[in-house]
């Protein structure tokens, strides 16, 4: 499995913040949720940070089965309309939005069954 990350950088407008994740939920989740292959969408809203850590408002993590996968995603026509979407919701945001794909190894806790 792969998951394609979106990392949004940056912070949401003063006084923005409700009207971003309620357009974040209402206009984008459901395109999110339309790509071809994706296996699960986690949409995950920062709640706290190490005081030195980057400014991070939203991270969104998409899983595919593989990089074939991906590329038909990235390719489908479902995503120029969550691009031109997503433009508009970052109007309500100051900072950048960039991807990483990445691998996971999931370990179960020490000392489980």
């Amino acid at each position: 499995m792969l998951t394609r990350t979106a990392i949004y950088e940056g912070r949401v407008t003063p006084g923005h913040e409700e009207e971003f994740f309620r357009r974040v939920r209402d206009e984008l989740e459901p395109l999110w949720r339309r790509f071809p292959n994706v296996t699960e969408v986690r949409v995950q809203r920062l709640r706290s940070a190490d005081p030195d850590a980057r400014p991070i408002a939203m991270i969104l993590e998409m899983d595919f089965p593989d990089q074939a996968a991906i590329d038909a995603c990235l390719a489908s026509s479902i995503r120029p309309e969550s691009h031109s979407a997503t433009v508009e919701v970052m109007k309500l945001f100051e900072g950048r939005f960039y991807h990483l794909v990445t691998e996971a190894t999931v370990l179960p806790p020490a000392g489980s069954t």
